[in-house]
């Protein structure tokens, strides 16, 4: 039996930037990927919120906002009247054809790989045994990971936080912080705890100052969150997301908005989308805040504004632009 490999769908590809994947798909919606894949594919052609919106069978808010997502990642650019692709994209930095095969050697050089999030192999029990001899402040912090855990350190859970040390570079102050905070927010567990470490040692939070503005960043966001939840009236089985987090964060913390405007955009959501949706609703509020609209008096105001604006202009559409009495009296034969 002979196999070959159909070609045919593969006649045409385009380009999709490395940094889609590595810095955007974990948190990407399903309508941020589809408006992404159609402006790449729709390359050279001139596009609208509302065309995109037709041809994905999406809101026009959601194409903005998704537009707004790619443009934050750095992929996207947005100008006063398009959205092109950001300079690094366009020299073709990071970027991979979608094709049928890959070859490794043609990743760029550029690109940035972070530490796994999961590893499958831990140092060995001799390794650790053999560290915990050799450093005291190892032996401190198995001791105290005790105490704030409540539990006997397994040796898995051992090997976990001497790779944090050793090869994450976390000092022993910032792990005790860390696994601190993570009781507190009752994610006391060591897989949590090992993949929080991970990120922090990727974003640099190597002393005690950082961990401790990297933990009062989370407790306003999680305090934030508190907000939005109650005007939104949800209600969790666990803790909220890291996109939920962000989201509130934002809303509260950066752009101040209050509980009213917060409830009114919540409402226009539920009465266009018919349900809750978190990604239209931080359009809705983000171009408020662009508008500098502060509250619902104010948002009031300006839809009467456009309604009035928009039922002028379908006015003079259906007007005429000459008068049909005027030219009436008037002979076609007069000077």
């Amino acid at each position: 039996m002979s196999y070959k490999i159909d070609f045919g769908v593969w006649g045409s590809v385009f380009a999709v930037p490395t940094s889609v994947v590595d810095k955007g798909l974990k948190l990407a919606s399903e309508a941020q990927l589809k408006v992404l894949l159609y402006i790449l594919r729709s390359s050279g052609v001139t596009l609208t919120d509302e065309s995109v919106a037709e041809a994905l069978s999406l809101h026009p808010e959601d194409v903005r906002d998704a537009i707004t997502y790619w443009c934050d990642k750095g992929l996207l650019l947005r100008t006063t009247d398009a959205v092109t692709m950001a300079e690094n994209a366009q020299a073709g930095e990071g970027v991979t054809a979608v094709s049928p095969v890959q070859n490794a050697s043609t990743e760029s050089q550029h690109s940035e790989k972070p530490r796994p999030v999961s590893r499958v192999t831990k140092p060995e029990p001799g390794y650790v045994a053999k560290r915990l001899r050799a450093d005291k402040n190892l032996v401190l912090l198995m001791d105290e990971a005790q105490r704030i855990l409540g539990k006997v350190l397994s040796n898995s859970d051992t090997a976990t936080l001497v790779m944090l040390h050793d090869t994450d570079g976390l000092p022993v102050e910032v792990i005790l912080m860390l696994m601190e905070h993570s009781v507190q927010i009752d994610k006391g567990n060591m897989r949590y705890i090992e993949k929080t470490g991970i990120s922090w040692a990727s974003e640099g939070i190597t002393t005690i100052s950082l961990a401790e503005e990297k933990i009062r960043r989370y407790s306003e966001s999680s305090e934030a969150f508190n907000v939005v939840s109650a005007v939104f009236g949800m209600h969790l089985g666990g803790t909220p997301t890291k996109k939920q987090l962000e989201y509130a964060d934002i809303w509260v913390n950066e752009w101040k908005f209050s509980e009213a405007m917060l409830r009114l955009a919540y409402e226009k959501c539920v009465d266009t989308k018919g349900e809750l949706n978190l990604s239209y609703i931080n359009g809705i509020l983000r171009r408020w805040f662009e508008q500098g609209l502060r509250n619902p008096q104010e948002v009031s105001a300006t839809d009467a504004s456009k309604s009035k604006t928009s039922k002028k202009q379908k006015s003079s559409e259906q007007t005429p632009s000459y008068d049909i009495d005027e030219y009436e009296k008037k002979s076609i034969f007069d000077d």
